[in-house]
């Protein structure tokens, strides 16, 4: 097994893109080949490969800077309510990086790229492992829901047509049925989840026929690790203030991110001159009012990892998730968490043990949660920050992750 090929939207752009880019580099250094065939290329390396584009969508793209082919992939997905029949599938079986591989690691493959009976022959032809960074590949269209009432002999309507990916009209009936039939014809497809939570819902869904398993997202514990961080004196943030930090990653717009809840703990500490608050990603530019900084999205990992380093507590208010890589790369540097228990959050944060696991959707809660880290004495908070750290470099390090991923791929062969 030392060929291997990812398959995935991107190669190094997303979580779930990341997880896929950083197992591939760790078995790299460990003598493996790793090929990436994606439907959109980020990066300039010679071992990635996106798949064709229409000639005259790749001109558009090249010479606008704009990506014309997302666009248009994502408006035909939005106006026939598809998005698993259309997309690349003969480029793919003859491929020579995919004729010379041992296994295919599949990551997400809901991004208008890919067709997904595809996946049929490619189980046929080589072993498949198939990690779900979310719910898409078990629901009628959604990545996520919130309102796990409506499922239904592992059937979800996904209520909503404007949630990711959105679409024009109803068309989940005739979409969970087509991946039903498809999967059925799965051979040789191993399921990995980053979270028991996302395990569970397979074990009852449509894949609950496959081999199935958790293997928890690992990240990189070099890069985020303690570390002494000038940022509030380049911020004009005093020492002694307590410092919450909230990393948008361009999600304000999306109600998943639960940035409703953001807004009301902002003006809840608005008039308090000893809480500043700092938000990753939150507008294009600087800007600061009263306690409250807003700064441009950081990509840089070393340059995340000082954010964390600076700050107090780690809020994350998101109402749907699997194995969050923000929380995982914030306990690694000691950073306390205050979240919403959801997906596979519990699994990672010990409540009051590590950090602070609030119920659902209650803002109280959130609010309790910064309060009893705020409220930590020095002892306390010390041991919270070397118990995060523990956790994640025992438990949760890209070297761990990808041990399980070599175990795996051992028995596949």
């Amino acid at each position: 097994m030392k060929n291997i090929v990812v398959i995935g939207t991107t190669d190094c752009q997303g979580g779930a893109a990341k997880v896929g880019w950083d197992l591939g580099q760790e078995l790299t250094s460990r003598d493996y080949r790793v090929h990436y065939l994606v439907g959109y290329k980020k990066s300039n390396k010679d071992f990635v490969s996106e798949l064709k584009k229409p000639s005259v969508l790749k001109y558009l793209d090249d010479h606008t800077h704009y990506n014309v082919t997302a666009t248009v992939r994502h408006g035909r997905s939005y106006l026939l309510a598809n998005n698993i029949d259309f997309g690349a599938s003969s480029e793919i079986l003859n491929h020579p990086w995919f004729k010379n591989a041992d296994l295919v690691h599949c990551h997400n493959l809901h991004g208008n790229f890919f067709k997904l009976d595809t996946l049929i022959k490619i189980s046929q032809a080589k072993p498949v492992v198939w990690t779900l960074h979310d719910m898409w590949s078990v629901t009628g269209k959604c990545a996520y829901t919130t309102n796990p009432q409506k499922w239904s002999d592992g059937y979800h309507s996904c209520g909503n047509l404007m949630s990711y990916p959105p679409m024009l009209w109803d068309n989940t009936n005739y979409l969970w049925h087509r991946k039903q039939n498809i999967y059925q014809q799965l051979s040789n497809t191993t399921i990995v989840t980053p979270s028991r939570w996302l395990e569970k819902i397979v074990a009852s869904s449509m894949l609950k026929h496959l081999p199935h398993s958790t293997i928890y997202n690992g990240i990189n514990t070099s890069l985020f690790k303690p570390q002494s961080s000038d940022i509030r004196t380049q911020l004009g943030i005093p020492a002694n203030a307590k410092l919450i930090l909230f990393i948008a990653q361009g999600g304000m717009s999306d109600p998943r991110k639960g940035y409703k809840y953001i807004e009301q703990i902002r003006n809840h500490y608005r008039s308090d001159q000893n809480v500043y608050f700092l938000a990753l990603g939150d507008g294009a530019t600087m800007a600061r009012h009263d306690n409250i900084i807003s700064l441009p999205f950081v990509s840089d990992p070393q340059e995340i990892s000082k954010y964390y380093a600076c700050a107090d507590l780690l809020l994350f208010p998101s109402l749907a998730e699997n194995c969050p890589l923000v929380v995982l790369e914030a306990m690694a540097t000691g950073l306390p968490v205050v979240a919403f228990n959801v997906g596979g959050v519990s699994e990672l944060i010990s409540h009051k043990q590590n950090g602070y696991v609030a119920k659902y959707q209650s803002y109280d809660e959130l609010l309790s949660g910064i309060k009893w880290v705020f409220n930590l004495n020095n002892d306390s908070l010390n041991k919270l920050h070397l118990r995060n750290r523990h956790d994640v470099t025992t438990k949760y390090s890209l070297s761990t992750m990808t041990d399980q991923y070599l175990k795996l791929y051992s028995s596949l062969a």
